[in-house]
């Protein structure tokens, strides 16, 4: 039973307010170790830098797609056991494939992902 206090999140979003309402979201539930990055390619270069115990990433970027770089991680022997969710409207889960664990709906709500990390990390105490 992970402390919501030990997880580190990386969110991946091209829009700043969605940056900020997933940080938001997250020190809700208890993350406090939240970095963020505005592309899929800096979202890497972070990746690369530290480990996170998951990623929450945008569907649709500039660029590099939630889902490509999702693929990327999972590809990766130093990553792709970090969970990877993907933040999109209902009506985009079709497009994930199966590189993402997970679906987290936009806007973000505390529960979906509270239960979104509780799903993969184990029950937050």
């Amino acid at each position: 039973m992970p402390e919501a206090k030990s997880i580190s999140a990386l969110v991946v979003d091209d829009q700043q307010t969605m940056r900020a309402m997933a940080r938001l979201v997250l020190k809700e539930i208890g993350v406090i170790d939240v970095a963020v990055a505005g592309s899929a390619e800096a979202a890497l270069e972070q990746l690369a830098a530290r480990k996170f115990s998951v990623v929450i990433s945008d569907l649709n970027m500039p660029g590099m797609s939630g889902v490509e770089l999702a693929q990327k991680i999972k590809a990766d022997p130093e990553l792709k056991s970090i969970p990877v969710f993907l933040a999109t409207s209902k009506a985009y889960q079709d497009q994930a494939g199966e590189a993402v664990d997970h679906f987290v709906a936009k806007p973000f709500m505390v529960p979906d992902l509270r239960e979104a990390i509780e799903t993969h990390l184990g029950a937050l105490s």
